[in-house]
């Protein structure tokens, strides 16, 4: 999927934008990841060692939730974070 998303983007913006896509995947997983008891955050660890996708999503969609709207809700984030910068 990751790969079709980066073919909108320009060739020399690719890299930047899977970068960012990659943070924004990362702080939605950790967000997930802190909302769960013990025991599914070891499951958790066990499945996201693997190459299943299909339990991943399982996973995510039992336990977590939308992640899409983790996503999103960490996306508009980083924007803040951003914008409160000094501009170089």
């Amino acid at each position: 999927m990751q790969q079709n998303f980066l073919n909108n983007f320009p060739l020399e913006s690719r890299e930047t934008v899977s970068r960012l896509y990659d943070t924004i995947l990362e702080r939605s997983l950790m967000q997930a990841y802190q909302r769960l008891d013990d025991a599914q955050k070891s499951m958790m660890a066990t499945i996201f060692n693997t190459d299943n996708e299909e339990s991943k999503k399982n996973f995510l969609k039992e336990y977590v939730g939308d992640l899409q709207d983790i996503m999103i809700k960490e996306t508009k984030k980083i924007i803040e974070e951003i914008k409160k910068k000094p501009a170089n």
